[in-house]
C-alpha cells in the first residue's frame, strides 16, 4: 500500500487510531477526521475536524485530500455510535434517527463521496462498518441492528455498480471491539471473545492490498 492516499473517517477513535497508526508505517499518506481540535493524533498523519453525518463537510473531507494528496485511493469509515438495549416501544424517535444518521448516513455519505473520487482509476477500496448484530439481530437492539443492516446491504449494492471498475468494497462487522472506552464500561465483562483494534487494522490492509480486488461486496464477521 505504500504511496497510497487515504480517508479514514473516525481517526481518533479506538479503531480509527490504531488503523491510522497502522497506515502510517506502511507508508500510506492519510487525511482523518476528529471531532475535536484537541484531540490526540498519530503522528504523520493530517487531522480534519469533521462531522460525517453533514453532506457539505464530507466533501470538504475529500476535496482537501485530492488538493493533499492528488488522488483518493483509500477510504475507510469507522465512525458510528449505539444506544443502550431497550424493547422497540421504548425507542425514542430522536434515538432512532440518531443511528441511522451515524451508522448509516455516514456510510452513505462517504461511501457516495469516494466513488466519485475514485471513479476512473481503475483502484479504489471502500471499507465500511457493519456489526455482527446486524447480521444476526437480537430484541432490544432495534436502531443499532438495523442500521448496521444497512450498512451491509449498502455495501453489497455498490459492488455491484462497482463490477468492472477496479474498485472494491467491503464492510467489517465485528463484534465487541476491545478499545480502552469498551473495556472502561464493561469493567466485569469476559473479554475473550473480544476482538482487538489491531486484529481489525490487519483485516483493513489485506482488504487494501493487491489482494483485495478478490473480495468485495461482502461483510466479514470478526
Amino acid at each position: 500500500m505504500k504511496g497510497k492516499n487515504a480517508i479514514v473517517t473516525g481517526g481518533a477513535g479506538g479503531v480509527g487510531s490504531v488503523l491510522v497508526r497502522r497506515f502510517v508505517q506502511e507508508g500510506v499518506n492519510v487525511l482523518a477526521t476528529v471531532t475535536k481540535e484537541s484531540d490526540g493524533f498519530v503522528s504523520g498523519a493530517i487531522p480534519m475536524k469533521v462531522d460525517v453525518t453533514k453532506e457539505k463537510d464530507v466533501e470538504a473531507l475529500f476535496a482537501r485530500a485530492v488538493r493533499e494528496f492528488g488522488s483518493v485511493d483509500i477510504m475507510v469509515n469507522t465512525v458510528g455510535g449505539y444506544i443502550e438495549q431497550k424493547p422497540l416501544s421504548d425507542v425514542a424517535v430522536l434515538e432512532w434517527e440518531s443511528m441511522m444518521e451515524r451508522n448509516l448516513k455516514t456510510a452513505f455519505l462517504c461511501t457516495r463521496a469516494a466513488v466519485r473520487a475514485m471513479k476512473g482509476r481503475e483502484y479504489g477500496r471502500i471499507i465500511n462498518f457493519s456489526a455482527k448484530i446486524g447480521l444476526r439481530p437480537t430484541a432490544g437492539r432495534a436502531p443499532y441492528a438495523i442500521s448496521k443492516a444497512g450498512v451491509s446491504l449498502l455495501t453489497e449494492i455498490v459492488s455491484q455498480e462497482l463490477q468492472g471498475t477496479g474498485m472494491t468494497i467491503n464492510a467489517i462487522a465485528p463484534g465487541i471491539v476491545a478499545t480502552v472506552a469498551n473495556k472502561k464500561s464493561m469493567p466485569d465483562a469476559d473479554t475473550r471473545s473480544w476482538v482487538s483494534p489491531e486484529a481489525i487494522a490487519n483485516l483493513v490492509c489485506w482488504l487494501c492490498s493487491e489482494h483485495g480486488d478478490a473480495v468485495s461486496g461482502t461483510t466479514i464477521r470478526t
